[in-house]
């Protein structure tokens, strides 16, 4: 190799190494990061903001990325006996996120060792609450069984939170069991005993419902009732005041001329019992004839 190509490789070689380091001084941190900076594996404060920063290049100082956002931790299975002795396989979840990026770095450093911490504690926290209850509080339907899944939930997060907190700056907000699954061999008979739970239910369910409709019809009956007694109430009242009425009118009226009164009342009654197909075979001094025969309108000559 030539002087000259000695040259030209060892200025390509400098700038390579001039850009590699130039590419480890300077470093970025996104928007739904923080970082943190160590010197010589000491933790170096403040945290650093999203942005362009500088540093010094390995090894003399690392910076750590640290994920802002909220993690899903989930697939958290095993399976664990409970408080009679009987087995229950538990599926669950965690919500998660970073809220003290120097202690997590001092701590546990990256996300893969912190979703192994994270599974162990809720394993081990979700063993010893689900531990402490029967195995019929996890086949029990209706809202008795969401009661009961919202105080489990509780009870992990009061026991996983406070530690991860403390012990690697990670705030927990949630903790959830998704599924609880019975083993092969117990899944008949505790499938037959929701199904017995359910019919039971479903009976008192029902009871309820007809014991409600039958106090809805009483009701209804009892107020029809109310409605047409008042409507009959109403209706005599009215009915004695018109007869009251008549009455009056009818009085006013004889007063003032019995006999064309009596004439008017006698008409009424031939209406009733005389049309031209009648045939009536009376004594001449019946009470029918006497009108019958006079040709002068009672009381006419006094309204005259």
């Amino acid at each position: 190799m030539t002087k000259k190509a000695k040259k030209i490789v060892a200025v390509v070689i400098s700038a390579i190494v001039i850009l590699v380091v130039i590419s480890d001084i300077f470093y970025i941190i996104n928007e739904t990061q923080q970082g943190v900076l160590t010197h010589f594996g000491k933790i170096s404060p403040p945290v650093k903001q999203p942005g362009l920063h500088m540093k010094w290049p390995r090894p003399v100082s690392k910076v750590y990325k640290v994920d802002r956002r909220i993690n899903t931790l989930g697939g958290l299975s095993q399976e664990l006996v409970t408080e009679d002795k009987k087995n229950v396989l538990v599926e669950g979840y965690l919500l998660w996120r970073i809220v003290d990026p120097m202690l997590f770095v001092k701590a546990i450093r990256t996300n893969d060792n912190a979703i192994n911490r994270l599974r162990d504690l809720y394993i081990s926290s979700s063993g010893i609450v689900i531990s402490n209850e029967a195995r019929d509080s996890f086949i029990t339907l209706g809202l008795e069984h969401e009661d009961f899944h919202n105080v489990t939930n509780n009870r992990i997060l009061a026991m996983v939170a406070p530690t991860a907190r403390k012990d690697y700056g990670i705030e927990v907000i949630s903790t959830g069991i998704v599924e609880y699954t019975l083993p092969v061999e117990n899944r008949a008979s505790v499938i037959q005993r929701m199904i017995s739970e359910r019919a039971r239910i479903a009976s008192r369910y029902r009871s309820e419902g007809e014991e409600m409709a039958l106090r809805i019809e009483a009701l209804a009956i009892n107020k029809h009732e109310k409605v047409m007694a008042d409507a009959h109430a109403e209706a005599a009242v009215i009915l004695g005041d018109a007869e009251a009425k008549a009455m009056s009118l009818l009085g006013e009226a004889y007063k003032e001329d019995p006999d064309f009164y009596n004439f008017i009342r006698a008409l009424d009654s031939y209406d009733l019992i005389i049309d031209r197909n009648t045939t009536l075979m009376l004594p001449a001094d019946n009470e029918l004839f006497r009108y019958l025969n006079n040709k002068e309108v009672p009381g006419s000559k006094d309204r005259k």
